[in-house]
């Protein structure tokens, strides 16, 4: 077990921005057991999850620059963990490209009517997710947004696994029927 000092994400950050040599080792031993789990939740079999998580923490570290901080340490090498997984499975692995964190894609500008739909829609959501009792909202985010399993969830939040489940089963009904409400108000073509 490493000491908080040794894993503190802001210590982390600052190493990985700065591409210090140490940093690589740093977050294996701070995040690694925690990217596995990501890696074998969103990989086909352990040896695809252990493939993802080297190729998370190498990219992790030659682009530790382009880290803006927004989010936390761990969120960020976890989602690069899942779409290692997601470039894998679709047999993606040995494309350099593919595992680019900063990929800008061409897209056309959204009329006034999308840009208008899109506030409502986030607006919609955000009284949703407010209207939520706060362990309830936290269950959805940790889940969704940082890619937390019902046990991980369960110990936080002080509750039993079974019990994050069966929340989280009828949470995400809730967004399901908030979803189609929404489409069924959305004007746009």
């Amino acid at each position: 077990m490493q000491t908080d000092a040794y894993c503190s994400a802001k210590n982390l950050i600052r190493m990985v921005q700065e591409g210090s040599p140490g940093a690589l080792d740093r977050l294996t031993r701070c995040y690694g057991a925690r990217l596995l789990s990501a890696g074998v939740h969103h990989c086909r079999t352990k040896e695809e999850a252990e493939d993802a998580v080297q190729e998370a923490l190498l990219v992790a570290y030659e682009k530790g620059s382009s880290f803006r901080g927004e989010g936390s340490l761990e969120g960020w090498l976890v989602r690069i963990v899942a779409r290692a997984c997601r470039h894998m499975s679709r047999g993606q692995k040995n494309d350099a490209t593919a595992h680019d964190s900063e990929v800008e894609l061409a897209t056309r500008q959204p009329s006034p009517v999308e840009l208008t739909c899109r506030g409502e829609t986030g607006r919609a959501l955000q009284e949703a997710l407010l209207a939520l009792s706060p362990t309830d909202r936290m269950i959805l985010l940790l889940s969704g947004v940082e890619e937390w399993t019902a046990p991980e969830i369960a110990g936080e939040l002080g509750l039993t696994a079974g019990a994050v489940r069966t929340r989280l089963s009828r949470l995400r009904e809730k967004v399901a029927a908030l979803s189609v409400t929404l489409e069924k108000n959305d004007p746009s073509p």
